[in-house]
Parts: C-alpha cells; structure tokens; sequence
C-alpha cells in the first residue's frame, strides 16, 4: 500500500536570520523546461529538486518544507544530480552565467564555475567527480574535476555540431559521456592525457529509413552499447568500432521500433532502459529491448524528465513474499522491483511513483504558461494566481497548501485579477475583454457576472472601498465600470465606458472622497494625464469624466499609490521614469514634492503600501526584474531604499499580505513569497548616515568634493546678489538666500530646470510648512538646498544623443539632421514652453556671447532692441543648422560629441 504522501502544513523557522529586507520563503511554481530530479537519498526522506526561475528548490513533499538554492542572477536551465543524490549542479546561461555545485543535505554550496559560456545541457558523473556542460555561446564541450582547487577545465573541445541539448556521463564509467541533438550523437571519452571526441555517422541507406529526431541518450547498462530515442518512437543501438580501448568510437547497430508515440526521455535503472512518451507513459525494457513493466499514461501530459531515487544500501528492493498463487495458475514472472521516481511533463505536472506501488501521487500541477495575474485576499491567508494557460489557483500561503483551483482552458488566458475589499468575490479579467466576477470560495460566476464589452486585453482590475463598484482597464486605452446591484436578480450589472487616455493606462485606482464616503475612481496614463470619473452621475453606458490634469512634461508616468496618511495633507504618489517621486496633492493634483526616486536599472513598474503598528509606513515596488522597498516618509535618501533580483525574466506584478507580513511577486511562470523584516532596512539606512550625509554622498566628490564647495560658494554669492553686487555698504551673511535665488543657483550648477520645474521648485519650499502653520516660506538654507538639487536634477543626465534625435525628428525624412535656421528659432519660441522673441534672442545672444564678459553684459543686452539682436543672430547663424553645430557651437559642448 502507498505511503500517505498528502502535504502538512509548513512548519515556520522562527530562528532563521534574515540577512535582507526581504527574503524568499516560499516559491510557487517551476521551470518545466528543466524538468524535476528526484534526490531521495533513502527510504525515509521524499526529496525533489527543481528549478523555479533563478532559484533552486530541494522540497520535502512529505515534510512540505522547502530548501531555497540562490546565486544565480539567470534562469536555471539544467540539473544533474550524482548517484548518491548528495550532489547537485545547477547551470544557467545568462549574461553573469555559472555552473554552482551543492551538498542537498545541508543547501550549502559547494563551488561555483563562473563565466562558463552559458549552460546548454549539464551533468554531473555518478561518482560526483566530474561535471560537464555544453556551452549555449558557441557549443562547446567542457569537463571539469570540480573537487580539485584548480579553476581550469580539464577538457574544453569546440563541436563542429548543431547545439547539443542534451548531455549524460556513463553511470558505470565515469570517463564516457554522450550527448545529442536533433540530428546528431557524439561520444566522448578522456584519461589523464586526452579528450577524443566522435561524431557516428548515420547511414540512413543501411536501414532504408531516415536516423534522427533524437531526444536523449543513455549508456545500456552491463555493456558499451548506447540508446539514443527518437521523436517516431524507435531507439538508436550504438556500439564500439571493434575491440578499441576508446570507449568514444561508436557507431550504429540497429533501429529498434519501441512504441508508436515519440520517445522524450531515455534513462537507465540498475539493468533496465526506461523510457518516458509523448502519451505520458512510463516503460522499462530489459538489455535486449524487450518490455519489462509500464506505467500506463499519467494522465498529466508528454514526459519531459524521469528521475530515480537513490538505492537505500541499508534496505533491499526485495518485497515481502509474494501471496500464494493457485495452482492452476500460469503466472511465472519475476515481480518488478524499482526504487520511487518522478516524473515531469509538459503540463508543469509532476508525479511521484512509490517503487512498491503503482500508485501515482500527483505533487504539483503548476501554471503552464506566463503568469501575470495575482492578488491578496484582504482578510485570510489566501492569494490568487492566474496564468496565460488559463489556471485559476487559491494557495493557503501560511500552510503551502492549495485551496483551490479553476482551468478556465486554453484560450482563456488569465491577465488580471483582484479581490474585493471584503474578500466576498474574486473579479478575472482575459485576454479577449471578458471579465468574470467569482465567488471567492468556490470560484464560481455569479449570476449576472460575466462582461464582454471590452475587446482587448483586460490590464487591470480595482474594487472600490465599499465593493460596489469595479473598475477594469484593457489594452484599447479605455475604463470599464461595472455596479453591484443590492436590489435586482443580477447581481452585478455594466455601467459604461470612456476612452479617457491616447495612450496605454498604467495604472487605476479607487479612493474615497474627502470629508465622505464616496468613492473616487482614478486611472493614471502614459499620455501624461490623470483622469477622474463622476463614478455617481455616471449612467448605463455613459462613463463621465469628471476632470483631466496633465501631471507631467517631459517625464512618463509609470506607477502611483495613495500616500499612507502621514502627513496631515492628502497626497497621490507618482513614479515616473526618469526616476523620480512626485507627490500630488490628491484634491488639486498639483505636484507638491519631488523626490529622488530607486535607480535599481529600470525604473518602477508597480507600488504597494506596507502599514505597520506604530505607525510606520512603507512602500515595495517592483521594476523590470527587482523587488524593492523603501522607507516613509520619502526624503530622496538612496539608503532608505533596498531592491533585490526577485524575476530575471521580468517581475510582473506584487501585491501585499493583509499585515504586511508578506510580498508576492509573479514573473514567468513562477509565483516568489517573500518576508518582510522592516528593521533590516532601517539598519542598513543608518549605515548610510544621518542628516545631510546621504545628500552629500550624492555630490561628486563627496562633501569635500568640488561640487559642494562649489554649492556653497553660489549659495553665499547669491546672497551677494540679493543685496546688490555693486553696493559698497557692509553686507549681511546669513543661513537663508530668497527663494527666487534657487533658479539661478541650479542653473550656475549645470542643472537647466524647465519653467515648469522651477515652479514646482518654488512651491515645494514656499508651502512647506502652510499646512502646519498657515505661513509660506520665503527663503532656503543650505540644507534644504541640497537636497532640491539633489531631488530634482536629472538622474543620469541629458543623454546627447538625445538632441540628435529630436534634430532627425524634427528635421523630416530627408532633412539628414538638418533644419532651417528660420523654422529652429520658431519651434524654441512656439514648441513647449513659450518663450518670447526677445527673450530668445537674448538667450542666444548670451550663449553665443555676442556682448563680450564685461561685468555689465546684462545692461548691454537689455539696452539692444530685439530686432536688432534678431539680426544679429542670422548674421552668425548659418542657414542650416544640425545637431554638432548646435551643440558644439551654439550650446557650447567641445567636442561635440556623435550620436550614439
């Protein structure tokens, strides 16, 4: 009978130290591709590992425990594990590739082989002595003794070879090895004084049949010979060339037709050939091909991995005596004897077989395509996890055990989903328009819950506070609202919609009025415009916009959150992608603050808040591929903030527990639960210093540097100029320069601000203390203006190849970069921020320093009538002018630089 192999609940490791902010502590999901290996070294232990995304997973499924193998930065592309199942080999092929080598026992790693070209196929021998690998840059075979202290290769051998995918050493032979490809096999054998390297022919005219198609290979057991599968279910003999000593020549006997339906795996147990089938069976041969036992199909989908457990030394595979059999019986088989394995399929199942029965155990059933749909219910332990394979699962995150699940099948891919405030329902957008409102235990419909208005991709689902409304979003740019009905045999019934944004909505969100209880719907677009809808005057078919604001000028728009109540002053949080913060004013929309924002290589994707006892507050994010957190109040300190790879092929989504005690992050098709330890990042802040010591770190060179003293002197100079540079009586050197001072300060820093910038400069400082005092500020100390500078220039810069690119813009196709010196002056008085034709030409009239550097240079330039200065220009401005002449000439950066 088989053992009980249901899941217990979790056991939670109270003493396990947290070395970051946020830690992994459970993956959902796995790479099929990579397959699953049994590592069970005995009896006793029901031990997997498989790969989810970049990391490692050893799970005990008896134990429901997991043991989390991280290093590398890429997806995990191979597994091989030694014959004792102690060792294990991990390989990827991303740009920061490496083979790492870990004792299972412990999840200590052992060595890491950096920089090996990218792991293509990977395996480890029996003995755990050597590890090989095909390499995915330029198809290299190379072989390593991993247990010696040397970093070099043993062998490294570049193939004349299409990629070989598939690679495993001779378990009774560790100097042999086999690999293959689609149409070829190659054998090879090394000693301590060389690597031979053979490629067989095959000659498809000695069997009238084409050879190839393979799939994998494997050493017969007891002999020399090789078995190679194909795709059309036949399995190639391979043999030695005569009595060599070369083990690596060989060439082909034979074509044995197996089965029907293509062979996917070939593998070896003791004596026996197994062989794994598109139509999910299992089936052992003996050393003459001839079938031994199979496992009928699994039900779960084509065979991609068949792993074995470890032979336990301390029992034997004998069974108990087998019952006595009739007499008249005319049975006399043997009875079949194996260890348990497992197996992986394409399906993203996988099944364990106990050898002493032949009672399958399905232990995961994970999504088979991209996932990108997750939410948190808001009062239990519970998280929804929706796919593109159109997989709807509950998870128990507390207990690691599946609550529930929905396949709505295939072309029903799942892109969005979100609970209600209350927890009652579960709303599912698709990828064709449809959304679905479930109840949230038995992921039933509703009545009255399924919508097909919109006709592309849902992106984005939202409950208002009091879950009666739903607010959906779709690929067309357009905002769907849907009414829960109190008092009508449907419950949920359509609104309207409204095509409110040109380009895609990055993000929607619901609130609550000020001073009521009456929701507000937002949606946040990368046309650079928040809009609001009048959700109560809103009737069937009419959804009403009730104001548009245009947030940003230059910067797009990426995410946004309500800001915890912190301060006393209501604020909409914006992230943008020139890596800044924007605080708006929730009720005017008007920017408040700026504040430096992550630069973890992308900027942010998505914003939670996290709220805490004490009230402390917090905000995760994600970007392309990191998960990050930071610190409330925002200050634009860099070590308020902490970000950690959490999907190396892109996060897509995050979401928060009830209690903040936990993140989820889906990227691929792997789900990262992830512990938050708040008071991690607070130390690791404090490393980084108090006050203005964060601010200055910022400044090239430090607090010493240049650039601060160089701060410094504009900013007591400007107090020079607030009282007149030509003054003789005695001037008065204070803490505080005016406000209107800022601008020029910026400007004589190398930071250009827009207009625009300079008012929300301006206004950031004067009504910093309004809500608190009712007064405005009028000046700025050092302090506060080093942090402005710091908080609102640039990030990176201005790339020029920039300006090249709005010259070939503006140019036209043909115009090769060139534009009329007529129509460039029109576009910078007309185009952006107006700018007047006597302001122009004294703009350039300074660039170009048509007054000389007299220290009266402004009263000369003011006593110039504008068309005289206009006329002065055209003679020192050619007619045509492209981007190295204004850049090198007219703005003044030598050597102009070429466009990247």
């Amino acid at each position: 009978m088989a053992e009980d192999l249901t899941p217990t609940p979790a056991p939670q490791n109270d003493d396990q130290s947290d070395p970051f902010a946020m830690n992994i502590s459970w993956c959902f999901g796995f790479n099929k591709e990579v397959g699953v290996v049994n590592i069970s070294p005995d009896e006793n232990k029901k031990i997997i590992i498989y790969a989810a995304g970049h990391t490692g997973i050893i799970y005990d499924f008896v134990a429901n425990t997991q043991m989390l193998l991280q290093g590398h930065t890429s997806n995990i592309t191979c597994i091989a594990a030694s014959g004792n199942k102690r060792w294990v080999a991990l390989g990827d092929s991303g740009e920061d590739n490496m083979i790492s080598i870990w004792d299972t026992t412990t999840g200590t790693p052992i060595r890491n082989i950096f920089d090996v070209g990218g792991v293509l196929s990977l395996a480890i021998s029996n003995d755990a002595r050597y590890v090989a690998i095909i390499t995915s840059s330029n198809n290299e075979f190379v072989v390593w003794d991993w247990t010696t202290d040397s970093e070099e290769p043993l062998y490294r051998k570049e193939l004349d070879a299409s990629p070989q995918t598939f690679l495993a050493f001779n378990p009774e032979n560790s100097s042999e090895i086999v690999s293959n490809s689609l149409h070829e096999v190659i054998f090879y054998y090394f000693d301590e004084s060389m690597l031979t390297v053979h490629i067989p022919d095959l000659p498809e005219k000695d069997f009238n049949r084409p050879i190839g198609n393979f799939s994998q290979t494997a050493f017969k057991p007891g002999s020399s010979e090789a078995i190679a599968g194909s795709r059309d279910g036949s399995v190639a003999v391979f043999d030695n060339i005569g009595p060599c000593e070369n083990a690596a020549y060989k060439c082909v006997l034979k074509l044995v037709k197996l089965i029907d339906d293509p062979i996917t795996v070939v593998t070896n147990f003791d004596e026996l050939i197994v062989v794994g089938s598109k139509d999910g069976g299992v089936r052992f041969y003996d050393s003459q091909l001839r079938i031994k036992n199979w496992y009928g199909t699994f039900d779960s989908g084509t065979v991609e991995s068949i792993s074995f457990a470890a032979k336990d030394k301390a029992q034997s595979l004998e069974i108990e005596e087998p019952k006595a059999v009739p007499a008249e019986s005319t049975l006399h088989a043997e009875p079949f004897i194996i260890t348990d394995f497992t197996i992986s399929t394409e399906e993203s199942i996988v099944c364990h077989v106990p050898g002493r029965s032949n009672q399958v155990k399905k232990l995961l059933q994970e999504h088979n395509d991209a996932v990108k749909a997750i939410d948190a219910h808001p009062l239990s332990n519970h998280i929804a996890v929706g796919s593109y394979c159109g997989l709807l699962k509950i998870w128990d995150y507390i207990n690691k055990v599946e609550v529930n699940k929905r396949a709505f099948g295939l072309g029903n891919e799942i892109t969005a989903i979100s609970y209600s405030k209350l927890g009652e329902f579960l709303a599912v957008g698709f990828y064709d328009g449809t959304i679905l409102v479930l109840d949230s235990l038995t992921l039933q419909t509703v009545e009255g819950g399924e919508f097909s208005h919109a006709k592309a991709l849902i992106t984005q689902l939202a409950f208002s506070h009091d879950s009666i409304f739903l607010a959906a979003t779709d690929l067309d740019d357009t905002t769907t609202l849907i009414k829960r009905n109190n008092d009508s045999q449907a419950e949920w019934s359509y609104i309207g919609r409204n095509k409110a944004h040109y380009k895609s909505i990055v993000n929607i969100l619901f609130g609550i009025a000020l001073d009521s209880n009456v929701p507000r719907l937002l949606t946040l677009g990368m046309d650079r415009n928040l809009v609001e809808y009048d959700i109560l005057n809103s009737t069937e078919d009419n959804l009403v916009v009730m104001s548009t604001d245009k947030i940003e000028q230059s910067a797009t728009p990426v995410a946004c959150a309500w800001y915890p109540p912190i301060n006393k002053e209501h604020f909409l949080l914006i992230a943008n992608s020139e890596y800044k913060y924007k605080l708006l004013n929730a009720t005017t929309k008007r920017c408040r603050k700026t504040l430096l924002g992550p630069t973890h290589g992308s900027f942010i994707q998505k914003i939670v808040n996290l709220s805490y006892a004490e009230d402390k507050h917090y905000i995760a994010f994600i970007t392309d591929d990191k998960i990050g957190m930071t610190i409330l109040p925002l200050d634009g300190n860099p070590h308020n903030t902490t970000a950690l790879l959490g999907h190396c092929d892109g996060a897509n989504n995050i979401v928060a527990s009830p209690h903040s005690k936990f993140l989820f992050t889906v990227g691929g098709k792997v789900c990262r639960m992830w512990e938050v330890s708040p008071e991690v990042l607070h130390a690791t802040s404090a490393l980084g210093g108090s006050e203005l010591e964060p601010f200055y770190q910022l400044l090239q060179g430090g607090k010493d540097g240049p650039l601060a003293r160089e701060m410094e002197e504009y900013f007591y100079y400007s107090q020079m100029r607030s009282q007149s540079v030509a003054t003789t009586d005695k001037r008065k050197v204070g803490k505080y320069v005016p406000l209107e001072e800022v601008p020029n300060i910026m400007r004589a820093l190398g930071f250009y601000p827009t207009e625009l910038q300079v008012q929300d400069m301006i206004n950031e400082v004067k009504f910093s203390q309004y809500v608190d005092t009712g007064n405005t500020v009028s000046e700025v100390d050092l302090a506060t203006l080093i942090k402005l500078y710091c908080n609102h220039r640039p990030v990176f810069g201005l790339p020029l190849y920039k300006v090249y690119d709005a010259f070939n813009t503006l140019a036209g196709i043909g115009g090769e970069g060139k534009m009329d010196r007529g129509l460039l002056l029109s576009l910078l008085q007309n185009k952006g921020e107006h700018i007047s034709e006597p302001e122009l030409a004294e703009y350039l009239a300074s660039l170009l320093d048509l007054y000389g550097s007299a220290t009266n240079k402004e009263d000369k330039m003011s006593s110039v009538a504008a068309h005289e200065a206009t006329a002065t220009l055209e003679t020192i401005l050619p007619e045509e002018i492209d981007a190295d002449m204004f850049t090198g000439h007219v703005l003044g950066f030598q050597p102009a630089l070429t466009a990247e």
